[in-house]
C-alpha cells in the first residue's frame, strides 16, 4: 500500500503504456497507416483534461490526475512523426488542438444546461474546473507539441536523443503554463506550488518509461513499416 501511495503514477502510467502499445502497434502493423496513433494521440489528450481535476499524489507532491495519458502522447507523437513526417504529425496536433477546444465548449453547454432533476447541479464545479483544464491545456499544449514534434524529426534517427534533450524542458513549460491557468483561485497558493514542483518531478521521473515505450514501439514497427513502402 505504501509503494502505491508513493509512486502510484509512475506505476499507473506503465500500465497505461502497456495498454497503448497493445493498441497501437499491432493495429498499425495490420493497417499501416497513422489513424491508429493519431486517434489514441488526441484520446489521451482529451482523457487528460477530464482527469485532471482530480487531484492525487505523487511522493511528498500534490499533482492533478491527468499525468499519465497526457504523458504517454510522447510515445504516441514520436510513431506519428517517424514513420508518418513532420506534415502529418503538424496536422494531428491541430486537430487535438480543436478536439480541446470543442470540450472546452462541451463543457460550457453542460454546465448552462438547465438540470433535469434537483440536486445534480452539485457536479457543475466539476465541469467548470474541467472547463478551466481544456482552456489551460490547448495552450500549453500547442506550444509543448509543436517542439516537441520538430525535435522528434531532427533527432528521429537517434530514438533516444529528443526524448533525453527536449521532454525534460518542454515538459517543464507545459507544466508552468498549465498550472496556473487551470487551477488558480481554486486551490490554495501553496498548493499550487506544490503542484508546479510534484508535476514537473513526475514528469521527469516519467522520462525512462518513455525512452522504453519508445525502443518498444520502434524495434517492433521499424522492420515493418519500412518494409511496406
Amino acid at each position: 500500500m505504501d509503494l502505491w501511495v508513493w509512486f502510484n503514477q509512475v506505476l499507473g502510467a506503465a500500465v497505461y503504456y502497456a495498454l497503448v502499445l497493445l493498441i497501437v502497434v499491432p493495429l498499425t502493423l495490420r493497417w499501416r497507416s497513422p489513424y491508429v496513433a493519431a486517434s489514441l494521440y488526441i484520446a489521451s489528450y482529451v482523457i487528460a483534461q477530464y482527469t485532471s481535476p482530480r487531484l492525487t499524489t505523487f511522493m511528498w507532491w500534490v499533482v492533478p490526475g491527468g499525468n499519465i495519458p497526457f504523458v504517454a502522447t510522447v510515445a504516441l507523437m514520436d510513431i506519428i512523426v517517424v514513420y508518418w513526417g513532420l506534415t502529418i504529425a503538424r496536422q494531428v496536433i491541430i486537430a487535438g488542438f480543436l478536439a480541446q477546444i470543442l470540450l472546452y465548449a462541451a463543457n460550457i453547454i453542460t454546465v448552462h444546461t438547465p438540470p433535469g432533476i434537483p440536486g445534480v447541479e452539485s457536479l457543475d464545479p466539476v465541469y467548470s474546473v474541467a472547463g478551466r483544464v481544456a482552456v489551460a491545456s490547448p495552450i500549453a499544449y500547442l506550444i509543448a507539441e509543436m517542439v516537441n514534434a520538430q525535435l522528434t524529426w531532427v533527432y528521429r534517427r537517434i530514438w533516444w536523443a529528443r526524448t533525453v534533450y527536449s521532454d525534460p524542458i518542454a515538459l517543464t513549460v507545459d507544466t508552468l503554463i498549465f498550472i496556473p491557468i487551470a487551477f488558480y483561485g481554486e486551490v490554495p497558493t501553496d498548493t499550487l506550488t506544490d503542484m508546479i514542483l510534484g508535476l514537473t518531478a513526475l514528469k521527469i521521473t516519467l522520462i525512462p518509461l518513455n525512452l522504453l515505450a519508445i525502443y518498444a514501439s520502434r524495434k517492433t514497427l521499424e522492420e515493418q513499416l519500412t518494409k511496406s513502402r
